[in-house]
C-alpha cells in the first residue's frame, strides 16, 4: 500500500526521483516531504509502485540492514530451501503472521527480535554440528540491542 504520511514525522510523503537523495537517478522512492530534516525512504517494487516496506529513518535502515545480514545467509547458503521458506520459519519463530514477516516491514524492535532469534538458530545449529560451543571474538551481536 502506497504511504501517504510519515510515520516519524507525520508529514506527507511522495514518490520522487532517487536523485534527490542519491544525487543519481536509480529509480524513485516514496520520501518524506519534511526531507532532509526527516529522511524517512522506502524504495518500491520495479514495474509497479508498491513500496518494498514500511517507511524508515536512518534508525531503523540501519537495524534492517543488520537483521538482513544475519537473515539471508540462512536461505543464500542453503540451509532453508528457499527464501520463502526462511521467511515461513522466521514468522513461526517471532510469531507473526508470515503476511507481516518481511525485514522491510520490521520496526527496530522487530529487527532486534529477529536478530536474536536467528542467532539463537545460528549457535544451536553450530553446536550440533561441532558438538562444542565456540565464539569468535568481536562478533556483532543483536543481542545488545547496539548497532556496530
Amino acid at each position: 500500500m502506497k504511504p501517504y504520511w510519515c510515520p516519524f514525522c507525520r508529514s506527507s510523503v511522495s514518490l520522487i526521483d532517487s536523485a534527490k537523495v542519491y544525487g543519481c537517478h536509480y529509480g524513485f522512492i516514496y520520501l518524506c516531504d519534511s526531507y532532509p530534516n526527516c529522511d524517512a525512504r522506502v524504495g518500491y517494487h520495479p514495474g509497479s509502485i508498491k513500496p518494498l516496506g514500511t517507511l524508515a529513518d536512518r534508525e531503523l535502515r540501519r537495524w534492517r540492514s543488520l537483521a538482513h545480514r544475519k537473515f539471508d545467509p540462512l536461505w543464500q547458503s542453503g540451509v532453508f530451501s528457499s527464501r520463502q521458506a526462511a521467511y515461513k520459519w522466521l514468522s513461526k519463530a517471532m510469531k507473526l503472521p508470515l503476511s507481516r514477516t518481511h525485514v522491510a516491514m520490521f520496526d527496530i524492535r522487530q529487527c532486534q527480535r529477529a536478530c536474536s532469534v536467528i542467532e539463537s538458530f545460528t549457535k544451536g545449529r553450530q553446536r550440533v554440528k561441532t558438538k562444542s560451543t565456540t565464539h569468535c571474538q568481536g562478533e556483532l551481536s543483536c543481542s545488545t540491542n547496539q548497532l556496530p
